[in-house]
């Protein structure tokens, strides 16, 4: 299956990974992204277990604890980016162009690991929904046996990612996912009252049925 293309990122951004944005001291085990915040990586086991304690405290505490985790880190991606967009003498986030915004998070997503995101805003102007497309998930290869959608930490980080630069509430979820035999993991960000709408459909149809319902 050929690989989704992303958004090429225009300069000055793709400085911010040209290879000396992100400091690592292997012997210290210390990883630093531009703003030298410290960087915790997780390995696909460890995954595996945190998955499995979260689930065993509680039935759905993954989901709800990775959604909230996901949209704090969405928004201090955004304000992180906001800083080296002063320090590179360009305008702030929301000022920019939405497409600049995009090429952002899909760069983000693949050098962290996440996994190749498209984001989509072809239904943007007329319907208010923006789809993303990721392949290679992190969480499809960790998780590989867990009958579930259990992508909700990239979920928040689009959520929170989208609030910054929109300035508007909105919402985000996984209709779909390559652990159940789709092509990619899809995603769709628009406000929360239309997602509760399709929250029924969640696993039992397919990704153009509910974006299909999104639009009616």
């Amino acid at each position: 299956m050929p690989l989704l293309e992303t958004t090429p990122l225009p300069p000055p951004l793709d400085r911010l990974f040209d290879g000396r944005a992100f400091g690592h001291d292997a012997p210290a085990g210390i990883a630093e992204n531009p703003a030298c915040e410290r960087i915790v990586f997780a390995t696909p086991s460890f995954m595996r277990s945190f998955h499995l304690v979260l689930q065993a405290e509680k039935p759905g505490a993954w989901s709800s604890a990775c959604a909230r985790a996901g949209t704090a880190t969405g928004r201090k991606i955004a304000t992180g980016l906001d800083t080296e967009l002063a320090r590179l003498g360009e305008p702030a986030l929301a000022a920019l162009p939405l497409e600049t915004s995009l090429a952002y998070i899909e760069r983000y997503f693949s050098s962290h690991g996440w996994g190749r995101l498209q984001l989509d805003l072809s239904d943007a102007p007329e319907h208010g929904i923006v789809i993303g497309r990721l392949q290679q998930s992190y969480f499809v290869a960790a998780l590989h046996d867990v009958d579930d959608f259990t992508d909700p930490l990239l979920a928040g980080i689009l959520q929170g990612f989208f609030e910054h630069v929109s300035g508007q509430e909105l919402g985000c979820i996984e209709i779909a996912c390559a652990r159940r035999g789709d092509p990619h993991c899809t995603f769709v960000i628009t406000a929360p009252e239309r997602l509760a709408s399709i929250a029924p459909l969640l696993g039992s149809a397919s990704a153009e049925t509910i974006i299909d319902k999104l639009k009616a």
